[in-house]
C-alpha cells in the first residue's frame, strides 16, 4: 500500500492506512520511489501519548512472577473509572466486595501531567516567520525539492527550436535551458513542546517491584534518554534520575499490602498542524514559476474605421 501525499485541493483520507503505519519506513528494495510516494501525517499531542504508551507496552514489555506464574503486566492510560474497568477488562479487578473489588496487582499506569510550550526550542528557525494569510497562521518550511522533468523538458524543447534562413524548423538546437521547473514540498513550521508524564508502578511484593523498575534503569544503558517513533516522527524522551518509592508494609491495618514507585519522563516533542481543527493540508506541493506570458497586443492602424465593426 502506498502512503498518501496530502497536497493542496486533495481530501485527506486516513481510512486506508493501518493504525501502526510508519511513513518513515520505506522498503529496502524500493530505490526508485518518487516524491508522490512519500507521505506525512501531522504530529499531534495524541501521537506523543501513543508513542510513550507503545514504548511501555511493546519495547519494555514488562512482566513479573505472580501467584499465577510469570505474567505480562497490563499498562493503563491514567486510571479509568471502576465501572469501565469491570465491564471492559475483568482481569484488572478481582471481586472482594459488592463495589467491584480491588485492582489486581501488579499494574502499571501512565498519565500526562503537563505540557510546556518552550520558546527556547526553535530548531532551525530562530524567529517567528511572518505569514500573509488572513488568519495569521505561521509560515511553512521546505522539506524536499526536485526538478519536474516533464515540464522542464517541454520548456527545453520549445527553447531549443529555431528556424533557419530557409524557413526550416530545427529541433533540439544546442542551447542552455534556463527554464527549470522546481517542485517544492513544504509543511507548517513545527512548534516545540515539552510533555511531562508520570508512570506509577504498583505491586503486591517487593520482588515484583524490583522486576518492573529495573528495566527503566538498564534499558537505556549509561544514559537516561531514548527515542520513540510514531507515523514517521521521532520524539526524544528523558527518564528522571529519581524513582520515588513507597509502601504500606508498616501499616498494621487491613489494607492490602502494596508497593508503589513513581517514574517521571520528559518528552521533547513537536506539533505540526492544528489537529482536527486544521483545514489546511499537512504537505503542500508547489511548482516554481519560470515564465510569465502576456496576451499579444493588437495595434489598430490609423484610418481603419471598420476595425471594430463586426
Amino acid at each position: 500500500m502506498k502512503p498518501l501525499l496530502f497536497v493542496r485541493g486533495h481530501v485527506r483520507d486516513y481510512s486506508m492506512l493501518p493504525k501502526n503505519f510508519d511513513f518513515a519506513q520505506l522498503p529496502d528494495d524500493r530505490k526508485d520511489f518518487t516524491l508522490k510516494e512519500v507521505g506525512m501525517l501531522a504530529s499531534r499531542i495524541e501521537d506523543v501519548d501513543y508513542a510513550i504508551v507503545s514504548w511501555l507496552k511493546e519495547d519494555l514489555d514488562l512482566s513479573t512472577l505472580t501467584n499465577e506464574g510469570n505474567k505480562r503486566v497490563p499498562v493503563l492510560w491514567q486510571t479509568p473509572e471502576r465501572a469501565f474497568q469491570i465491564k471492559n477488562n475483568h482481569d484488572l479487578r478481582h471481586p472482594i466486595d459488592d463495589g467491584g473489588g480491588v485492582i489486581t496487582l501488579p499494574v502499571v499506569s501512565i498519565e500526562r501531567t503537563g505540557i510546556v510550550k518552550d520558546p527556547a526550542r526553535k530548531g532551525g528557525f530562530q524567529a517567528h516567520l511572518y505569514s500573509d494569510s488572513k488568519n495569521g497562521r505561521t509560515g511553512r518550511m521546505v522539506i524536499a525539492k526536485r526538478i519536474k522533468q516533464d515540464k522542464t523538458r517541454n520548456f527545453a524543447v520549445v527553447g531549443n527550436t529555431r528556424t533557419n534562413s530557409g524557413g526550416t524548423r530545427q529541433k533540439y538546437f544546442p542551447r542552455t535551458n534556463k527554464k527549470v521547473v522546481i517542485e517544492t514540498l513544504s509543511i507548517p513550521i513545527p512548534i516545540y513542546v515539552n510533555l511531562d508524564y508520570k508512570i506509577v508502578v504498583k505491586t503486591e511484593y517487593q520482588q515484583q517491584m524490583n522486576d518492573l523498575t529495573q528495566p527503566f534503569m538498564t534499558r537505556t544503558g549509561q544514559i537516561n534518554s531514548f527515542v520513540m517513533r510514531r507515523n514517521g516522527h521521532l520524539y526524544e524522551a528523558f527518564i528522571d534520575q529519581g524513582f520515588n518509592q513507597a509502601n504500606n508494609v508498616a501499616n498494621l491495618g487491613e489494607d492490602e499490602r502494596q508497593f508503589t514507585s513513581e517514574i517521571n519522563i520528559k518528552v521533547l516533542g513537536y506539533l505540526i498542524g492544528e489537529g482536527n481543527s486544521d483545514d489546511r493540508p499537512i504537505v503542500t506541493r508547489e511548482e516554481s514559476i519560470v515564465e510569465i506570458a502576456f496576451p499579444r497586443e493588437t495595434v489598430v492602424p490609423s484610418g481603419n474605421d471598420n476595425f471594430f465593426i463586426d
